[in-house]
């Protein structure tokens, strides 16, 4: 009897290796299912979106948690590429997300890839798409670059601007963002006149650079462009073409900003011939008006004459800090002409050497610019941040505009600590840019979400 007693006892109790696996089980199981939705909720918040959606499909907590959390959607990235094919499943898929998650968004932003620019016409039927399906309630920052409705037909941009001036005149907008948009001038002054109506006293930033298709406001009344514009209370920062401001405008503008507009971007295009519109006494008032005010450039040239235009547009009285210029060949017949940048650089530097911080320069022409580009770098004693494409008389320029700029940023990063500084400086190079999820590409993850 003992002896069974013996057996008996010795089968129901359990190994040191069982009770080992038991332990880390009911740990494994303590540690997901336990924990509680904020931190459930933190963790899902540095997922990509993609993923948020396939880990719906694990348990119905976390489904509900993912859908009615306004955290994980307040802020949401698209890309949309017009060269890839929108099937139903995807399109189903997209029209999931901006039905389920749309009142949660607050921050916005639709990036828009072509194969070529104002080519396109497939961007408004997508966009379109979005849209519609779009159930947004308070949505503060909308942001679209590279819309590019330059060549699409009538319906498409009836159908776009209609719905977008529906949104927008129920949301009070703080950021206005839709640079290289290339509205007609009908229907892009539709949405525009809503945003400024609708936002007058609550927009802060608005980017309107290459907004209009023909870039030159003909066919827009210059006094509504004016009026509106002169009227947000908030503006603190303008991304605009400068062939939109008049002397008239800037004059206005300083007025009714006075003290309050920090950043100013102005972006130009120059082919044969340019006039710059703002003389210099007005940006003389302007700066005068907003002493605290940051100037950005940003100047493309297909000119035979960049030395004889870029110095008349770069005025010499604006507080320059930041400055992009993109010089390419010139239409017109061979022998193209010197295009002589050396002059454009001394400009540079003689007027904006002291404020200067950021310099980008792409110079696709054989045209050696080593001397002016090295007295550039040496002149500016705060400019930390420089990306230069072009061709050089000796290799030694590289390396020597690398490492003036290398030892100013590393002193200016010990005194300040300033976020995101680089150098660049070599011919082939090509920044790197941060990976995005494209909703008409890839896997979705939707699979058992909508169960």
């Amino acid at each position: 009897m003992e002896r069974k007693r013996r057996r008996s006892s010795h089968v129901t109790q359990p190994t040191t290796n069982e009770k080992k696996a038991a332990d880390m089980q009911a740990g494994d199981e303590a540690s997901i299912s336990c924990l509680p939705l904020e931190i459930l909720e933190h963790i899902f918040s540095f997922l990509l979106r993609n993923d948020r959606l396939q880990a719906m499909s694990v348990c119905s907590t976390w489904k509900s948690l993912i859908l009615k959390s306004s955290r994980l959607w307040r802020s949401q990235t698209y890309v949309f590429n017009c060269t890839l094919p929108i099937t139903p499943k995807k399109k189903a898929d997209l029209l999931f997300c901006v039905q389920h998650f749309g009142p949660h968004m607050q921050t916005l932003s639709i990036k828009c890839r072509h194969p070529c620019l104002y080519i396109c016409q497939k961007m408004a039927h997508r966009f379109s798409l979005f849209l519609n399906g779009l159930k947004a309630q308070a949505i503060t920052s909308f942001k679209v670059s590279n819309l590019g409705l330059g060549f699409t037909r009538t319906p498409a941009l009836k159908n776009v601007s209609s719905t977008l001036a529906q949104m927008f005149a129920r949301q009070r907008l703080k950021v206005f963002e839709m640079p290289k948009a290339c509205w007609p001038a009908v229907d892009g002054h539709t949405v525009l006149d809503t945003v400024f109506q609708t936002s007058r006293n609550t927009l802060e930033t608005l980017n309107i650079n290459e907004y209009f298709f023909d870039r030159r406001l003909v066919h827009i009344d210059q006094d509504w462009f004016s009026s509106s514009l002169t009227s947000l209370t908030k503006l603190t920062k303008l991304s605009i073409n400068l062939s939109y401001l008049t002397d008239e405008l800037v004059i206005s503008l300083a007025r009714a900003r006075r003290g309050e507009l920090a950043y100013l971007s102005l972006w130009v295009k120059l082919h044969f011939s340019y006039t710059a519109p703002v003389i210099h006494d007005s940006w003389i008032y302007l700066t005068k008006a907003c002493p605290d005010m940051e100037v950005e450039f940003k100047i493309e040239s297909w000119s035979s004459k960049p030395s004889e235009l870029i110095p008349a547009i770069l005025d010499s009285t604006l507080p320059v800090r930041r400055l992009k210029l993109q010089i390419s060949h010139s239409f017109g017949p061979l022998p193209r002409p010197a295009y002589q940048m050396e002059i454009v650089l001394d400009h540079v530097t003689k007027y904006y050497g002291e404020r200067l911080e950021s310099f980008k320069l792409k110079f696709n022409i054989e045209e050696f610019i080593d001397q002016s580009l090295l007295m550039l770098v040496r002149d500016c004693p705060r400019l930390i941040k420089v990306k230069i494409t072009a061709a050089y008389r000796s290799s030694r320029t590289a390396r020597t505009v690398d490492k003036i700029v290398t030892e100013r940023r590393q002193s200016h990063l010990n005194n300040k600590s300033p976020p995101n500084k680089k150098v660049c400086t070599d011919k082939n190079s090509v920044d790197n840019t941060s990976r995005l999820e494209d909703p008409m590409e890839g896997p979705s993850g939707l699979k058992g979400a909508s169960q």
